[in-house]
């Protein structure tokens, strides 16, 4: 009984450990990177929307003044 208490008071450290390295939670940096990922991705977005409206009103313009034929 006294060796398995030795037992699992030794590999208590050993199982911190490994489940400091192994599964930690986020920490700043990581979570900052997140987020400046997660931005990247919206300005990215917001880029293609505009390029995206933009070519929308230059055919509408390009068929309006076909269309009309001035």
């Amino acid at each position: 009984m006294i060796k398995l208490i030795g037992f699992i008071a030794a590999a208590i450290p050993v199982i911190m450990f490994v489940r400091a390295i192994f599964f930690r939670r986020p920490n700043r940096f990581t979570a900052s990177w997140r987020e400046f990922k997660t931005n990247l991705d919206r300005a990215i977005w917001i880029f293609i929307a505009l390029v995206g409206v933009l070519a929308v009103f230059a055919i509408g313009k390009i068929v309006w003044t076909w269309a009309t034929g001035a």
